[in-house]
């Protein structure tokens, strides 16, 4: 049997699927089945397919079954110790294999290892979520800080303990790796293991609604069991992914109602820090970077960075610099606007052929 099997969902995948089995076919790790789960192409995807008999490509038909049922589909026909994701639009480093059946066989603890994510395309964002397993613990309290197209799972263990994707989450990853911490570890590889397409082209807004709903739902779920603490749904927004409720309402919002939502997410955080003194379910010196790096996301609208240092917890409210505040909205109003006018420029070109 196969050491690795490759997990490949598809659904009308054919513009960029060539690229992505290419990436597969320069694997120096040779040993791997390809488990390729349809859900239902109409397009060329099929034939494409079969241009790669040395991949030794195994279709399943999925039929309109969504991705988290077509991933579990997967799990359960794989016949690999490891199972490696893939998505039809990204590629792989031709190491990434190798590297990380190597990484799984001596780390026996570890159930999911993944690696840094490099975007391409319309964004050159680099995704380097932390290395250590006590770091992405903690970062997985609040966020899915882990890149979904380098991901290698440990099959027994999801069998063993019943860890599947939950369909009625559209954030099915997010999901699943908060309950896998519950048996096991989650690290990452800190080097690039995979390339992630930025096309332009957007999720629809129901689902981008449903994530940034859910994320705050997952958020709770994992206070609720790791820590025995119960968020009311008005704190369950302070965690909704991509945005800060507080600041989107702009200068609709007093600021003494401002202040009393800081002083409650201030209060959230030490309950969380104390918490977990008694529990012990995360490293405190994780979980103070987390804290800190949240609460400077929030409290002043700075994109997410994890602290350099360790953070002590007299400092973990410390006011952040007005200038780097500052230069960080000018550079970032710089940034936006360059991304809206590339967007502009490639609709422009696509109208005009």
């Amino acid at each position: 049997m196969p050491k690795v099997s490759i997990l490949l969902p598809t659904h009308q995948s054919e513009a960029h699927l060539r690229d992505t089995l290419d990436s597969i076919k320069a694997q120096t790790y040779q040993d791997f089945e390809l488990l390729v789960v349809d859900d239902a192409s109409t397009d060329q995807t099929l034939d494409i397919l079969q241009e790669y008999p040395e991949l030794r490509i195994q279709i399943i038909q999925g039929r309109n079954c969504g991705l988290a049922d077509a991933l579990n589909l997967g799990i359960q026909n794989a016949q690999g110790e490891y199972i490696a994701r893939i998505d039809a639009d990204d590629l792989m480093v031709p190491e990434r294999l190798e590297k990380q059946v190597r990484f799984l066989d001596m780390h026996q603890e570890v159930i999911v290892c993944g690696g840094w994510q490099q975007y391409f395309g319309l964004s050159t964002f680099l995704h380097a979520p932390p290395a250590s397993a006590e770091q992405c613990r903690a970062n997985l309290l609040f966020r899915c800080d882990l890149c979904h197209s380098t991901i290698m799972l440990r099959k027994t263990a999801l069998i063993e303990h019943n860890l599947f994707y939950n369909p009625a989450f559209a954030a099915e990853d997010f999901e699943l790796w908060t309950r896998v911490l519950d048996v096991g570890d989650i690290a990452n590889l800190p080097e690039i293991l995979g390339y992630y397409r930025e096309d332009g082209k957007s999720i629809t807004t129901a689902k981008k609604e449903t994530l940034i709903w859910q994320n705050g739902e997952i958020v709770a779920a994992t206070l609720s069991r790791n820590l025995q603490i119960v968020l009311s749904d008005s704190q369950k927004q302070y965690f909704t992914g991509w945005t800060n409720p507080f600041y989107e309402k702009g200068m609709s919002v007093c600021i003494g109602e401002r202040e009393e939502v800081w002083r409650d997410l201030r209060m959230l955080f030490l309950n969380i820090y104390q918490m977990n003194q008694k529990i012990g379910y995360y490293c405190e010196v994780a979980l103070l970077k987390i804290l800190r790096a949240e609460w400077v996301r929030l409290r002043y609208r700075l994109p997410f960075s994890l602290p350099d240092q360790e953070v002590s917890p007299d400092c973990l409210f410390q006011k952040v610099n007005c200038l780097k505040v500052m230069m960080w909205k000018i550079m970032s109003f710089q940034k936006n606007y360059r991304g809206i006018y590339r967007k502009y420029r490639k609709i422009r070109s696509a109208l005009q052929r």
